[in-house]
């Protein structure tokens, strides 16, 4: 009896061991995957970005606030910083300040200027400065994802850069003003009530906005792009279902040099809806469209798009005769010729006149 056992339970060893050894290797896989995914996450992440700003070049003008800190302190060079800092850059020197957020990603200060950084979470592979006042230029990567760089104004937003590109604020007493200007690469703009989804190499705007965002103006000054400008919403009636459903309305107008966009809000005192009014200014300053609306309200909004005179071809009585007596002179002096010719021909005419249609 006891040799039976024996050799059951021998064979019963022999039986389990190769499954052991096989969930083992299958789990050591799965761990050797996930570490391969993290670790290949992670190298796509620093390939763009380091965990800390490197202050590269400094000349003894930057200071720096940390985050939850309240002073500035003097910031040196070579020294990394946290995401969430505030820097601010005075004049010195001829080469510019140099801020190193990765390996090919820089944000350069030649003159006074002050921007600041979020925080990200660890691992985080996204970057955004915060513009205060003064001029920067980022410089990325051409290939650069979209959606990893971000340039926060206080009243629109510059995403999905790559390339380099020219960054200005200037605040005044009531609200501030901004020039975005694309020297090579990309990026898109998103702003209240517009949008631009893509300013290429050489384009550039300058955008004006009132305390409160009550006034935005927006003006081209260098290319031609699209800016998408909101028109609220209007009400679609299905034919064939019979059912009604809000859609949002856009217009697209080319801003192009000294072309114009502006667009007034004020928040009704009943209801709280914001009521937006729009204006679009051609090169010559004349107006092109003009529209207002009610955020989320179908019922207000009308507009119209404006037709200069000089644009329609007017044609009076007067020039109708004109051009009749011109054409009759054509006709007959291109008839004049054909009087000396045979007889063959004249038969021809008087038959193909015969047909009780006249002469074609």
């Amino acid at each position: 009896m006891s040799r039976v056992l024996t050799r059951i339970c021998a064979c019963a060893t022999a039986f389990c061991v190769p499954f052991a050894v096989t969930a083992q290797s299958e789990g050591a896989d799965d761990a050797a995957s996930a570490e391969t995914a993290v670790a290949s996450s992670a190298k796509a992440t620093a390939r763009h970005y380091h965990a800390l700003i490197k202050l590269a070049y400094a000349n003894n003008n930057v200071l720096v606030k940390l985050p939850r800190q309240a002073e500035f302190k003097s910031a040196k060079e070579g020294k990394f910083y946290p995401n969430g800092a505030t820097f601010r850059v005075t004049a010195s020197g001829a080469e510019p300040v140099v801020f190193e957020f990765g390996p090919e990603s820089f944000v350069k200060v030649s003159g006074n200027a002050e921007f600041g950084t979020r925080e990200v979470p660890m691992g985080g592979n996204t970057r955004t400065v915060t513009m205060v006042n003064g001029q920067i230029s980022v410089s990325l990567p051409r290939t650069m994802p979209t959606g990893l760089f971000t340039v926060a104004y206080p009243n629109f937003t510059v995403k999905d850069l790559a390339g380099e590109s020219s960054h200005e604020l200037t605040p005044s007493g009531d609200g501030d003003e901004a020039v975005v200007h694309v020297i090579t690469g990309m990026l898109a703009i998103d702003g209240s009530h517009y949008n631009v989804a893509r300013m290429s190499a050489a384009d550039r705007v300058r955008i004006r906005t009132t305390g409160e965002s009550l006034f935005t103006s927006l003006r081209g000054e260098s290319g031609d792009y699209k800016v998408t400008l909101d028109q609220g919403v209007t009400v679609y009636r299905d034919p064939i279902a019979g059912t009604e459903k809000e859609q949002a309305r856009k217009l697209d107008y080319s801003l192009t040099p000294q072309c114009a966009i502006k667009i007034f809000r004020k928040r009704s005192q009943v209801g709280g809806r914001m009521a937006v009014s729009v204006m679009t200014f051609d090169p010559a300053g004349e107006i092109r469209n003009r529209y207002t609306f009610a955020e989320g309200a179908a019922n207000v909004n009308f507009g119209e798009e404006i037709i200069r005179v000089q644009d329609i071809s007017f044609k009076t009585k007067a020039d109708g005769k004109k051009a009749d007596a011109k054409d009759q002179k054509s006709e007959e002096n291109a008839a004049a010729p054909q009087e000396g010719s045979s007889e063959s021909t004249g038969s021809s005419e008087s038959s193909s006149n015969d047909s009780g249609f006249g002469a074609f």
